[in-house]
Formats: C-alpha cells, structure tokens, sequence
C-alpha cells in the first residue's frame, strides 16, 4: 500500500512539474502532450489532490481552470464509463441531475435552431429564429441558481473536509458560463434586425461556445463532481443543504417530493423549528396562518429582491398569471418576453434611482379587465430594498353600483 501511495504522490509530482513548465512559459504543445500522457495513467482522485496543492503552493486559480479542460478532454474516454449518480427523489444531487437534464433540452434547442440558420441563404431574415435562440439562452441563465446552490450550499462541505482545490476551480468555471450566456443575450438585446449571414457568425462566435460551456459544466458535474460529493457528504450534510436548498431556488426544474434520509434521528440534522409565531411590528401570527392569509389575499403579489431576482409569490386559488416555483431566485429579466425587458429594466431603473416610487398598467383580458401595480419598497432610510408586483381582476370592482348596506351573501358558482 505505501508503494502504491508513493507511486501516486511521484505522479502527481510529475504532473504539477509539467504544470509549473507550462505556467511558466514553456513550449506549450510539447508540454501539454507530456501532460496528458501522465492524466491517462491517473485517476480523477490524483488530478483532485495535484489541483489542491498547485493552489496552496501560489499556483493562479486561472492556470488551473486552464488545466481543467484540457484533463477533462483527456479523461473522458474513462469518464464516459462512469453512470450518472441516482440518488432518491428530493435528493439535492437528485435535483441537480434533473436540472441538468433539463439544460441540455434547452442546450440542444439552441444547437438545433442554430443549424437550422445554417441552412438559410445569408440575405434572409434571421430574426424571429435569433429571437427564438433568446428566449431559450434567457432560460439557460437558471444556471445561476444551480451554480450557486452548487456555490453556497455544497462547496462550503469541501473545504471543511480541506478539499478547498475542486471548489475554487469549479467556481471559475462556473462563472465563464455566466459570463458566455451574459455577453450572447446582451448581443441579442441589442439588434433590431440581422440577417442569416451575420447570425451564423454570431452563432459561432458567441451563442455555441456558450451552450457547449453549459454542456461540459454538464459533464463535469455527473462524472466528477457529484460523485465525488456523495462521497465526501455524509446524510446529515446532504439533509442540511436540502433544508436550505429552496432559499436560492431551482433551475427550470422543480422537485415534487419531499426528501428525508433514512436512518437517521430528526435530533441530528438540526431542523429548524417553524412552528414558533412571526412577530411583526403590528401584530403576529403562525406560519401556517400566515400561508394561509396570502392564499386568501383577492390579489396576487410577487417580490423581486434589490439585486432583481424573484423571491416570492402568493399562492392565490385563482392565480392570473402563472407563476411555479421554478422562478425563485431567477433574474425577474428572463422571467418576461425578450419585447418586454427594456420595460422592466426602466422600471427598476426609476425605482432604484428614487425617480418613481409606483407604476400602473391596466389590461382587457377577454371580459376581465386586469390591474397591475409596482410598487418600490424601501427602508426606514429610504434605501431602495425591491419591488413588489400586485395583480388584481377589478371586473367585479368595475361593475359595481349603488350600495350594499344589508348583509347579504353573494352566491358561489
């Protein structure tokens, strides 16, 4: 066994030699070629403890990203045999798994219109499909909530267990897909027209890399990084990242079953009570009547916090405009049409600046005539802290006239 541990830790010697001649300038072909010959002969557990300590020993966090890509190029042939990790329904991983799933479909809609492009003469108008390619990279950016789920509630497990390398890699390349899927909806919101010509090479450019960024985030999730977390994480853990996993919300994926590892004392994994009262300023009530109350509210509100994501909506019976839990913690940017975000963003640009503090819209919906209401809220310093939407059918209201004085009960459908 210790030979086999000296053989290992003469590898990784190797390899972070190879990596330091590359950092440094060396030939990088030459190098690179040497490299990936010693990553065929180690496994992702020697790839884990070279990254580790190339960090600890001043090696820059951007070189090791390098790095990733080209060890992941070079062990895929090994990862491929490696199944995606199942775990239970409700499982974090479980969810992440299905979000992933969920990604690619939108991954391969990008990919399939962007072929469909391909095939268009150059002078035709390539919009309505560009506009299209929008909406689904408007989706994709739902990655933020999987990455910072990833981010704030999994990461932190690794460097308590002194695994401190995986996490400040993965974070770099967490944010290069951010930033690809940024900078091509930022180029999109930006053209009024554009032919097939200049979407090709758009596409090329900008959307694929981003969309095949996604994907190998993709990969390198379920090959590497989730089973090596159920490795590392025990129950108690996971059941602590479940807990909390619903205050950063969930990526075009919404888990329907409740979670509860076995074997395990309710007594250990620090369940939060909730059955304590709510106490506001005026008054204070159960969560459970609080749920309740905004279940009865005859109208519909939804919370974006100050830095613009989604964080809550009232659940009312007959809800006018959908809403799924699927939007918590989304940019409330990608939550409207491509047509309608330079209105949102004007909105939150007046309340943010202290320009306006309300906005209106009335709309006919069939017979029904909708009022909609933003609303800035602030502090007691009068510093901006989000907005509030309030969405209310006024037909009934509308159609009123002269007085109710005696009690009289309307009669239900």
């Amino acid at each position: 066994m210790s030979e086999l541990i000296n053989n290992r830790q003469k590898r990784i010697e190797i390899m972070k030699t190879l990596v330091r001649q590359l950092h440094g300038g060396s030939a990088p072909d030459k190098i690179k070629h040497q490299l990936e010959t010693m990553l065929v002969e180690a496994d992702y557990s020697d790839v884990f403890r070279m990254e580790i300590q190339l960090i600890e020993e001043g090696i820059p966090q951007e070189s090791i990203q390098d790095l990733c890509d080209t060890h992941t190029h070079v062990l895929r042939k090994q990862l491929d045999l490696q199944e995606t990790p199942e775990t239970s329904p409700g499982h974090p991983v479980h969810t992440f798994v299905q979000e992933n799933a969920a990604l690619t479909v939108k991954t391969g809609l990008v990919k399939l219109l962007a072929s469909e492009i391909d095939k268009l003469d150059d002078a035709i108008d390539a919009l309505p499909k560009m506009r299209e390619i929008q909406q689904h990279l408007n989706d994709l950016m739902d990655t933020d909530k999987h990455y910072r789920r990833k981010e704030n509630l999994v990461f932190p497990y690794f460097e308590k267990k002194d695994v401190p390398g995986v996490p400040a890699v993965m974070w770099g390349k967490d944010d290069e897909v951010r930033n690809l899927l940024k900078e091509s909806i930022a180029g999109l919101q930006g053209i009024d027209s554009i032919n097939a010509g200049e979407a090709k090479a758009f596409n090329l450019f900008a959307i694929l890399p981003a969309v095949e960024a996604v994907d190998e985030m993709i990969y390198k999730e379920e090959k590497v990084f989730l089973p090596t977390a159920l490795d590392l994480l025990s129950q108690v853990e996971w059941y602590e990242i479940y807990t909390q996993t619903e205050e950063i919300g969930y990526c075009l994926y919404v888990p329907e079953f409740e979670w509860m590892p076995e074997g395990i004392a309710i007594e250990e994994m620090k369940v939060p009570a909730v059955n304590g009262k709510i106490q506001l300023p005026t008054g204070s009530f159960t969560l459970e009547e609080m749920v309740s109350m905004f279940k009865t509210l005859p109208f519909d509100m939804t919370f974006v916090d100050k830095d613009d994501n989604v964080r809550f909506f009232s659940d009312s019976p007959e809800r006018i405009f959908d809403r799924t839990r699927a939007i918590l913690g989304r940019k409330v940017q990608y939550c409207h049409p491509p047509s309608s975000v330079n209105i949102v963003n004007q909105i939150l640009e007046d309340f943010k600046s202290g320009k306006e503090t309300q906005a209106r819209f009335w709309i006919n919906m069939g017979p029904k005539l909708i009022y909609i209401v933003y609303y800035a809220m602030k502090d007691e310093m009068g510093d901006y802290m989000g907005t509030l939407e309030v969405t209310q059918d006024l037909t009934e209201i509308k159609n009123l006239e002269g007085e109710r004085r005696i009690l009289t009960y309307d009669q239900k459908d």
